[in-house]
């Protein structure tokens, strides 16, 4: 080969490599008129799929970290461009902004001096991307954007708008730039709520600034007609078109199937079951006697919660029964509309309209205990303060559908805590209505017709249900007496607590009702429920003036459902006789023949541990030791969970993935060299070998021969020998042996080698963990059978000639 031909070989090389590209971004960092308009709208697109998670959080603080996110995701996108880094250091980078910036920007807990991330914090955001899409999706919607579930919207808007940009200015195809807008919108409508977010802005707005993406992606590689004479036309088409799309979409959209009010929207959500269960705690309707008197407990007088900043009368709740078994009636799992216990934060959305109040709770010394937690009227937000907040805050369970809270904790005596709520004074009574629009349909599955043979008499002659309610509870009021047992020497001990069929039926089947709110409660609900009208129990207390609530202020009540789905509470002076009223002799001494000598059963409180003692609890922890699994992730301290989640496993998961990514390509090459045709195996030698030299830096040019190429090459590299193998196997007369490719082969790892040790060791580890050559298309290079064959040339020219 001359020196003249060399030389002339290099210097094209040269002017291919100094030739600026009209679409790359200069030294700079300015991007292109083209890469300006992919930027404008991949930062469209990706804050409008966003914005789906507007129902999900309650706050402005997660948009502020969606949309940091979102530019600095496109930020490094960009820089990745320009830099020309590979794949797994642009993912390195956007996990070290996750980690660096996630805490002041998204998680804002735990930072020393309120910027730099502690511990908690970093353990805070490498969980919340496994774990904490199943939190959000089981909490109570819209959830509080001030904790670490806001770092989804700004992973979200981090990795969205990288892959989003990226893809668009990394592939020339024109359908590759939607697909990940088009799957972060599908995510956040799934994703979602039944609610949604912003019909006409993620339906309309969405998919036509997406068709104008993809057609002026497509306006850059199509030819303009007649010298762009068609240019204008087209734009006029385009924007027609489009307009009708939009109008369409908008007035006619409405009208189409699966769009109606009542139809429920498919969202994940939906299909998840909160895995809890409230039935493992027990009904406080059945340890009422704790707060009677005479009572063992001496909580009569006692106090035992104190309440500040509600209304005079107002009534605290502490759970709604609203199921019957025969038994007790208990909170059920799910309401009558289907609600579920959902889990909750320290905000909650607001539910109804009304008087918006902020209540202080106190648990005294002595005081209440268990798992159901004082609240009053709608619940929109709970914070506790004192030595257990966190213990208390870290599971707050809330049924929407009956108001009631449930904390697996318990609360204990020296808990405070604060709720806000909103109040209606129109939701309860303390005076019975005398007309009510209430709704129709019992749910109580039990066999009450033992209420039948009372129900004439005491309603008599009143007619509709409301009416006959009326009737009934009045008789209640009139006609009844109380007692909570009396003394265990009295007349009174026959009458039993609890409010089971049996119990009940002794209730009503005696001359005269005597009982406490136990009893009238729970026999009214069913009642209600027999004529027909949803209702169901409450037990809560009537705080006295100044707050306080003693035993004697705790009550049951009964609620009722109107017409228009709200439940209407009637509290105890609207059914219950005066406490002062006690039964009669005669009705002592039937009711002391029915009951004989039975003992009144034990409160309903959950069973004490059999380890009992310091000797059984010396072996309670002996055997939690024994048992003890190494292995048991959460049984670790927190210095070593730390220590792994941060340090080991990215390390493990960085050495894995860099042994993958050199195993796959090798395992490419060998394939390339193995398989077809032997002109094809060689071919693939030599763009593989490009391929890796591209990677570690040489400007290897695009279009030029194997022989211009090879003189890019570092001299100190036989390049040269191996594209000029590679021409005579594929242009040579006759076809090579398949030892041809395997020889090369060899070479050219022996080449691969030089290379790698001619450029900087961060320099080759860039070229190691690149994927650029995986996603290269393994269509077979450009062979002399590809060439298009010599007489359609000629029939080409001559056909030219003849124009």
């Amino acid at each position: 080969m001359s020196v003249d031909a060399t030389a002339s070989r290099r210097s094209l090389a040269r002017e291919r490599r100094s030739r600026p590209s009209a679409d790359r971004p200069s030294i700079l960092g300015m991007p292109s008129r083209d890469a300006l308009a992919d930027l404008a709208f991949a930062l469209v697109l990706v804050t409008i799929a966003l914005v789906g998670f507007r129902t999900g959080f309650i706050g402005w603080e997660w948009m502020v970290a969606a949309a940091v996110g979102v530019v600095l995701g496109t930020l490094v996108a960009h820089v990745a461009l320009i830099r020309s880094w590979p794949l797994v250091i642009t993912a390195l980078v956007l996990v070290a902004i996750h980690f660096v910036l996630g805490g002041p920007v998204a998680v804002r807990g735990d930072l020393l001096g309120g910027v730099v991330p502690t511990f908690q914090t970093l353990r805070d955001l490498a969980v919340a991307p496994v774990t904490g899409w199943k939190e959000w999706l089981t909490l109570l919607p819209p959830v509080d954007a001030r904790g670490p579930l806001v770092a989804l919207p700004w992973l979200t808007g981090l990795l969205g708008s990288a892959i989003t940009y990226g893809v668009a200015r990394r592939f020339a195809s024109v359908g590759a730039a939607a697909l990940a807008p088009v799957v972060l919108l599908i995510g956040s409508i799934a994703l979602g709520t039944q609610q949604p977010a912003a019909k006409l802005v993620q339906g309309v707005l969405f998919a036509l600034v997406l068709i104008l993406w993809l057609v002026a992606r497509a306006a850059r590689t199509r030819a303009a007609m007649q010298n762009g004479a068609g240019r204008q036309a087209r734009t006029i088409t385009g924007v027609v078109l489009l307009t009708v799309a939009a109008l369409a979409g908008s007035l006619l959209g409405q009208f189409l199937p699966g769009t109606d009010e009542g139809t429920a929207r498919a969202v994940v959500r939906n299909e998840l079951t909160p895995p809890y269960d409230v039935a493992q705690f027990t009904s406080p309707l059945s340890g009422f006697r704790q707060y009677t008197e005479p009572n063992s407990s001496k909580l009569f007088d006692a106090e035992i919660l104190k309440v500040t900043g509600l209304p005079a009368g107002t009534p605290v709740r502490f759970a709604t029964l609203d199921n019957y078994d025969g038994l007790v009636w208990g909170a059920a799992d799910r309401a009558l509309d289907g609600t579920p216990f959902q889990q909750v934060g320290s905000r909650i959305a607001p539910r109804s309209t009304g008087d918006k109040v902020t209540a202080t709770v106190t648990v005294p010394d002595g005081g209440y205990a268990g798992a159901w937690l004082p609240v009053a009227g709608s619940t929109t937000g709970v914070q506790f303060t004192g030595a257990r907040s966190n213990d208390l805050a870290d599971a707050l369970w809330l049924n929407t559908a009956t108001e009631t809270a449930v904390v697996p904790a318990l609360v204990q005596p020296g808990d405070t805590y604060t709720f806000d709520a909103i109040l209606d004074a129109k939701d309860w009574s303390a005076k019975l209505p005398a007309e009510l629009d209430v709704a129709s349909g019992g749910q109580v599955n039990e066999d009450t017709t033992f209420l039948d043979a009372k129900l004439d008499a005491w309603t008599g002659q009143a007619s509709g249900s409301w009416e006959k309610f009326v009737a009934v509870a009045k008789t209640m009021t009139q006609d009844g007496a109380y007692t909570d047992g009396g003394t265990p020497n009295s007349y009174e001990k026959v009458y039993l607590p609890g409010h089971g069929l049996g119990r009940l039926s002794r209730f009503v089947g005696s001359t005269q009702l005597a009982g406490n709110d136990e009893q009238y409660a729970s026999t009214l609900a069913l009642v209600g429920n027999r004529l027909g009208i949803p209702s169901r129990v409450v037990m809560g207390a009537i705080p006295e003036a100044g707050g306080t609530i003693k035993g004697k202020d705790v009550h049951a009540w009964v609620e009722v459902q109107e017409s228009n789905g709200t439940w209407h509470a009637l509290l105890p002076t609207t059914f219950l006789p005066d406490r002062n009223k006690k039964p009669n002799e005669q009705q002592l001494k039937s009711e002391e023949q029915k009951v004989g000598a039975q003992v009144p059963p034990p409160a309903g409180v959950n069973p004490p541990s059999v380890l009992q003692g310091p000797d059984q609890a010396q072996n309670a922890t002996d055997i939690k030791k024994k048992k003890r699994n190494p292995l048991d992730f959460g049984a670790w301290p927190l210095w070593l969970k730390i220590l792994v989640l941060a340090l080991v496993l990215p390390i493990l998961l960085a050495l894995a993935a860099y042994a993958v990514i050199r195993w796959l390509k090798a395992r490419r090459r060998r394939k390339h060299a193995s398989t077809g045709p032997t002109p094809s195996r060689v071919a693939w030698v030599w763009r593989d070998l490009v391929t890796d030299a591209r990677s570690l830096g040489i400007a290897v040019p695009k279009g030029a021969t194997r022989l211009e190429q090879a003189t890019t090459f570092p001299q100190t590299v036989a390049a040269e020998p191996i594209a000029t193998g590679a021409n005579l196997a594929v242009f040579g007369p006759g076809d090579p042996e398949p030892e041809m490719a395997t020889s090369l082969l060899a070479d050219a790892d022996a080449v691969r080698k030089e290379l790698r040790g001619s450029v900087s060791t961060w320099r080759a580890l860039r070229s190691d963990i690149s994927i650029r050559p995986l996603l290269e298309r393994d269509g077979s290079p450009r062979t002399k059978r590809s060439l298009p064959s010599l007489p359609s040339l000629r029939r080409t020219s001559s056909a030219e000639g003849s124009l």
